[in-house]
């Protein structure tokens, strides 16, 4: 499983080399910059300092959907209450959830939103599950480059782990996704609909036996 971080539209350069500092020490590499030009400015080299090679593979992108188009999971990350999202996965739990669809989900994003105002609502809707970060104090909250360790720190065990369970298809999260709403759809429920939604909110929670049941139930509902 490859874990990508994601940051959109970062403002500050320091945030973003003090990212790729915080990817490096917990043995990430994946990062990608979306709508940006400030990871070009000296004080992201500066403060990148001993992970300036991910900052150089930094990949880049117009747009968010352009940058989660290859990913079969998407985590936003959110520390605001002002969103359709009924519950939210908090940070520490992140990596026992994905560590029971190894074998079934090849590549995952974390999506970081930008330092003023975080992921727009429109932003988190591209993505299968929101987390946070519970905090003891809302306030003063947690800056983009703090937020990216806390993150990698959690996720830390996912590097370099090898999948143990045996999965016809790495990308069988990915494929079940498309059959819910496939069957959704064919029960005339609309992807704005409250079932829907919440259809496809839960569905993230699913760990590999429950991935491989629901593909078996999606294809003998699904109509030829």
């Amino acid at each position: 499983m490859d874990v990508v971080f994601i940051l959109v539209a970062p403002a500050v350069p320091e945030n973003i080399g003090a990212s790729c500092r915080a990817l490096k020490t917990m043995g990430f590499e994946a990062l990608r910059l979306v709508a940006t030009e400030a990871h070009r400015h000296k004080p992201a080299r500066i403060v990148a300092h001993g992970s300036g090679d991910i900052l150089e593979a930094a990949q880049h992108y117009p747009t968010l959907t352009e940058a989660l188009a290859d990913l079969d999971l998407v985590i936003g990350t959110s520390a605001k209450a002002r969103h359709q999202w009924r519950s939210l996965t908090p940070a520490h739990e992140l990596s026992a959830l994905l560590a029971g669809k190894q074998g079934c989900v090849r590549k995952v994003g974390l999506v970081f939103g930008c330092e003023a105002s975080g992921l727009s609502n429109a932003q988190l809707a591209l993505c299968d599950l929101v987390s946070n970060i519970e905090l003891p104090a809302p306030y003063p909250s947690l800056n983009l480059a703090q937020a990216v360790m806390l993150y990698a720190y959690e996720l830390r065990g996912l590097h370099g782990q090898r999948n143990s369970l045996v999965c016809p298809d790495a990308q069988q999260y990915a494929a079940l996704r498309a059959k819910v709403r496939a069957v959704l759809a064919q029960q005339d429920y609309d992807e704005s609909s409250k079932l829907a939604r919440w259809a496809l909110e839960v569905l993230p929670n699913a760990d590999a036996k429950a991935i491989g049941f629901l593909h078996s139930l999606c294809d003998k509902l699904l109509k030829p």
